[in-house]
């Protein structure tokens, strides 16, 4: 007998007759055996053969043909990750200041050297007349340097910059006189300077790019009656203070405004 195990034709014909012979004990044999040994069975037939298992046991009819193996899963873009919304709660604080005063074209301040530049040549006439103006801050050359004149009731002339005093004589004792003073200084002090006159009663209005705030006064003195109005006037860090009595003017406030941010 050969040692060869059988191949082609001679190898299909064995797997058949072992196949029917299978078949015809198990109909002969009552009892039922389970899978798994019939499996095993089928298995021990085919390694006896020198066969490969899943082939042998496929011919034998006891394992079905293998299942195709599943696609290759196609390469698929990532997931967009979602940008998260900015929200209210999520964006930064940005604190929040006082808003400086508006200003044209975002011209600073320059507040005049002296009295003389502190309106225009042509409104000088127009506004004083034949008045003699005297220079208190800062100290013209050859004047006294004296803050008399500046009105005792305004709480700013320590930061004042320019003083002046316009009156028909020049006399300290003339009561008809014109005073200005302007200056800068911190905005929050600004502020409560112009709250302090809101509560005093004066009328305070957004004009000239600013706020202003005006008191009017009627008083005597030694008899001759006094008719004095003071307007204060804030621009970003800059202030703006004049007092004038018996001295009317048209318009003044807006040459100082215009001559000081240009």
């Amino acid at each position: 007998m050969s040692s060869e195990p059988p191949v082609g034709d001679d190898l299909q014909q064995m797997i058949v007759g072992m196949r029917q012979r299978f078949v015809a004990h198990l109909d002969a044999e009552p009892r039922r055996v389970s899978v798994r040994k019939r499996v095993g069975i089928a298995v021990a037939i085919v390694a006896l053969l020198g066969v490969g298992t899943a082939s042998g046991a496929v011919a034998l009819g006891m394992i079905p043909s293998p299942i195709a193996a599943p696609p290759a899963p196609s390469a698929s873009s990532p997931a967009a990750v979602p940008r998260p919304d900015r929200t209210a709660s999520s964006a930064p604080i940005r604190p929040t200041t006082r808003p400086s005063s508006p200003t044209s074209g975002g011209v600073a301040a320059s507040i005049p050297d002296s009295c003389a530049a502190a309106v225009p040549s042509a409104d000088s006439a127009r506004l004083f007349g034949e008045r003699k103006v005297e220079q208190i801050r800062p100290v013209a050359p050859g004047g006294v340097g004296s803050d008399y004149w500046v009105d005792p009731d305004e709480p700013f002339v320590a930061d004042a910059a320019l003083v002046c005093r316009w009156s028909q004589t020049g006399s300290p004792e003339e009561s008809d006189n014109l005073f200005l003073a302007m200056g800068s200084t911190a905005e929050g002090t600004l502020d409560e300077r112009l709250s302090a006159h809101e509560q005093a009663g004066w009328s305070c209005t957004d004009r000239l790019g600013g706020r202003a705030c005006q008191h009017s006064e009627s008083s005597d003195y030694y008899g001759d009656p006094l008719e004095t109005t003071h307007t204060f006037f804030v621009r970003g860090d800059t202030w703006i203070s004049v007092t004038q009595t018996n001295t009317p003017t048209d318009g003044l406030l807006e040459v100082l405004v215009r001559q000081t941010w240009r």
